[in-house]
């Protein structure tokens, strides 16, 4: 925390004695060396006033624009150097694995912390010593199973292809096992009606009636051509009376 107080000074200071120095310099500088200064760098060329022979108020233009030229660089390079995110800036100590929380879960009272994991709980302490009788009852016990009979060896069989059950004695037991109880089905079984197929009913016969006999058509005139040309004149006669 003192060290991030420090560096962030770095950057101002440095920035201010940057332009107190230049701003010296162009004021202790001598009149020649000055003047020799601003005609080479072309600037009376861009503004008429810069032109040698340079008095006192040109003087402190050039005091005050240098040093705050140089100050503004100084600075600016400084901060980025070792301001907040810079190069050379002090860096937090990294707490791996705590949790990101919400801004509205945060609580500026009660930082999130690192789960605590194994590492945390040191070197793990010794398993508890058993008691003397227990220790004692342990030892009998395995003095006990060691003298137990071991079971009975026995050799391969002649016949490598002889089933399992006829070469071990245990495997068929003397007596046959219960039968097992028959147990009433969870569902009723399901009966399957067929509906017997309805028998179609005869058909009726129907009566057929005698067809009326058509009457024979009456045959169709054809008008000669007298009487077409009968009908023209009378039609013309009738147009020319109207």
């Amino acid at each position: 925390m003192k060290r991030s107080h420090v560096t962030a000074w770095i950057a101002p200071a440095g920035g201010a004695l940057a332009g107190l120095a230049v701003a010296a310099l162009f004021l202790l500088l001598p009149q020649t060396t000055l003047e020799d200064w601003v005609w080479q760098s072309g600037l009376p060329a861009l503004i008429a006033v810069a032109a040698p022979p340079l008095g006192d108020t040109a003087r402190a233009v050039l005091a005050l624009a240098g040093g705050g030229l140089a100050a503004a660089v100084t600075w600016s390079a400084l901060f980025l150097l070792f301001g907040a995110g810079g190069l050379f800036a002090p860096r937090p100590a990294a707490d791996g694995g705590v949790p990101v929380l919400r801004r509205a879960d945060a609580h500026p009272d009660a930082p999130a912390r690192r789960p605590m994991s194994a590492a945390d709980l040191g070197t793990p302490l010794p398993p508890p010593a058993p008691p003397a009788s227990d220790a004692a009852a342990v030892a009998q016990e395995g003095a006990s199973t060691s003298d137990a009979a071991l079971p009975e060896e026995r050799s391969i069989p002649a016949d490598l292809d002889l089933p399992l059950a006829a070469f071990h004695p245990d495997a068929l037991p003397e007596v046959p096992r219960e039968p097992v109880r028959p147990v009433l089905p969870l569902r009723p079984p399901v009966v399957v009606t067929v509906e017997e197929p309805v028998e179609a009913a005869d058909p009726v016969p129907v009566a057929e009636t005698a067809a009326e006999p058509e009457a024979p058509l009456a045959p169709i005139e054809v008008p000669s051509i007298e009487s077409l040309l009968d009908r023209l004149e009378r039609s013309t006669r009738r147009r020319l009376r109207a």
